[in-house]
């Protein structure tokens, strides 16, 4: 009589540390940034939202704020202290600070982002740093409002000079770079600058393969 009991109970509890084990979190990962990274146009569903859904052992922790450029650099500080220790920080900023962009805006993004990258040190000489290099914009489907914030050919021209002064900057600090430069298919951006779903999926896929690719 007692083993009729007893063995259900012993699977009833396996079941429950092996439902544990798999909803364990294994890694942090902070990903600061914009409105792409915030959820703008997709109601919150943005690229985080679905790594977050597809790889539920991972803690992806979402800190983007529509609007935010490299220049708001500061606001870096308190997600820090809120999240020292972290694996991973994300940092996906630099279409905003490009609105008719130049040369001089670019050196600006490069500057605050190496700022950046040593608050982080400062804070977690452990972690790995990533500098995601913006998506590119759609001139195409740009609707009239982002046209009046001056999203424009400056823009488009100024984001491919960043991604090239990312990736020399990612390899003079010694930390990693993804490109986001070509994920989005051009089809996929709800307004011109903001991906819509399928867009930020693509995201998320490219980020997925980025950080696989740097283990």
């Amino acid at each position: 009589m007692k083993g009729k009991f007893l063995y259900p109970l012993i699977f009833a509890l396996s079941a429950l540390m092996a439902l544990m084990a798999f909803k364990k979190v294994n890694r942090q990962i902070v990903c600061f940034g914009d409105s792409i990274t915030y959820g703008a146009q997709v109601d919150g569903h943005s690229w985080v939202y679905f790594l977050s859904e597809d790889h539920p052992g991972i803690d992806f922790i979402n800190a983007g704020r529509s609007g935010r450029k490299t220049a708001d650099r500061n606001e870096l500080l308190p997600v820090l202290k809120k999240y020292p220790n972290a694996d991973d920080y994300l940092i996906f900023l630099g279409v905003n600070d490009l609105k008719n962009g130049n040369d001089s805006m670019i050196n600006s993004c490069v500057e605050n982002m190496r700022w950046m990258i040593n608050e982080i040190k400062k804070v977690n000489l452990n972690a790995r740093i990533v500098i995601l290099a913006p998506c590119d914009i759609n001139l195409k489907t740009m609707n009239d409002i982002n046209r009046k914030k001056e999203y424009n050919k400056n823009t488009k021209r100024s984001l491919y000079k960043l991604e090239k002064r990312y990736k020399k900057l990612a390899a003079e600090q010694q930390i990693s770079f993804i490109s986001l430069l070509h994920a989005v298919s051009k089809p996929n951006y709800a307004d011109g600058l903001h991906p819509d779903i399928a867009g930020q999926k693509e995201i998320e896929k490219a980020v997925w393969k980025g950080l696989k690719n740097l283990n």
